[in-house]
């Protein structure tokens, strides 16, 4: 048992720093104001969601792939080591201000640990790879002491969308793999990306013409995660937003859309606020709507309930004219009948006979004189 839980660790650890270390190559061929820091950081968010859904043992994963990714780009065995360590560091404080504060896998299960998720692990700790990070080039000598404002505040951003875009839509998927969809949802999922797809081209892509290709139309994308959120979930949400963030990134690059600039470093800084933020108020959308869902079906869930025990319910009303005498009731009919045969009719009551200890002693009375 023990072997076998070491074999299933050891796999995670390996495949996790394969993951980590191409999405960083990726990540780093966008470093535009220094080799080793980027506005596009994704391992930032798999470190996270690797942390909170198989633990902290997970760790090596994270290091091995952080110090082969930056031995292989810039800097020196020491260097690679300080700016690993940051990056493991900073997943683990992350996963743990979340764990402790957000509700750790469960944390995009209420609005107000979304908002806690996004200030604890995409602006807090992300502090620390990039402190580490830059601090380490810099006594290198691999980066300018005047330099370090601007590359930290890019490292620091890279990370910080990182774990706003990636980390949402790996736990989500890692802890609910299963697709559970009707027919008529499968169709819509096929539209609402169909639409994803013609909204990204249009506002990123280009399609638009030429004089309204820059044109302030980020707006338009907030309908598309609107929709995820309100017709399916924040899985489906967090899915939307990772892949309209993939067109605003390629348009962007390209020079098109509402964030190209002269710089491609200020144009990726600006994408990646709009689509960090953008994915975040969706996700808390989608919860918010996810939980007047669960309310509404648990309403009308009592609701039907309490139907249902009316229905089987069946009371004693109004005014029930009795013989003074032999003690009948006269039904609605007209009908005198015995009382035991008008309460077991009118109520689910049924009627058995004893004797009180006053008829007792008045009709048996001598009988127990006997006795004695």
């Amino acid at each position: 048992m023990k072997l076998s839980r070491w074999v299933t660790s050891l796999v995670i650890i390996a495949v996790l720093a394969v993951v980590y270390l191409v999405a960083a190559k990726l990540g780093l061929k966008l470093a535009f104001v220094h080799p080793s820091a980027t506005a596009v950081w994704p391992p930032t968010g798999i470190a996270l969601a690797a942390f909170l859904v198989f633990g902290y043992r997970v760790w090596p994963g994270i290091f091995a792939g952080a110090f082969l990714a930056n031995v292989m780009t810039e800097g020196t065995v020491a260097t690679s080591l300080g700016i690993a360590a940051g990056n493991t560091l900073e997943g683990l404080t992350g996963a743990y201000l979340v764990d402790r504060f957000a509700g750790g896998t469960h944390a995009f299960d209420r609005p107000q640990d979304i908002l806690k998720f996004a200030v604890l692990a995409g602006t807090i700790s992300t502090m620390v790879s990039a402190t580490v990070g830059v601090t380490s080039l810099s006594l290198g000598g691999f980066a300018n002491w005047a330099d370090y404002g601007s590359i930290w505040l890019t490292w620091w951003l890279g990370d910080a969308t990182g774990v706003l875009l990636v980390a949402p839509l790996s736990v989500l998927w890692l802890t609910h793999p299963r697709v559970h969809w009707r027919r008529d949802q499968v169709r819509e999922a096929a539209c609402l990306l169909l639409c994803l797809v013609v909204v990204g081209q249009a506002v990123f892509g280009g399609w638009m013409p030429v004089i309204v290709k820059n044109y302030q139309l980020d707006y338009l994308c907030v309908p598309i995660l609107v929709w995820a959120a309100f017709r399916f979930g924040q899985r489906e949400t967090a899915t939307a937003a990772v892949l309209l963030s993939g067109f605003a990134l390629w348009g962007t690059m390209r020079g098109f859309g509402p964030f190209a600039r002269d710089t491609p470093n200020e144009s990726l800084l600006l994408v990646q606020v709009f689509m960090g933020i953008t994915a975040m108020l969706a996700m808390a959308f989608a919860e918010v709507v996810s939980e007047r869902t669960r309310i509404e079906a648990k309403r009308e869930g009592t609701l039907l309930e309490l139907q249902h025990a009316h229905e089987h319910i069946k009371a004693l009303r109004g005014l029930l004219p009795m013989c003074a005498s032999c003690k009948k009731i006269r039904d609605d009919e007209g009908y005198w009948d015995y009382i035991e045969n008008y309460i077991h009719t009118h109520s689910e009551a049924t009627i058995t006979h004893g004797i009180c200890p006053e008829c007792l002693k008045k009709l048996y009375g001598k009988v127990e004189t006997h006795a004695k």
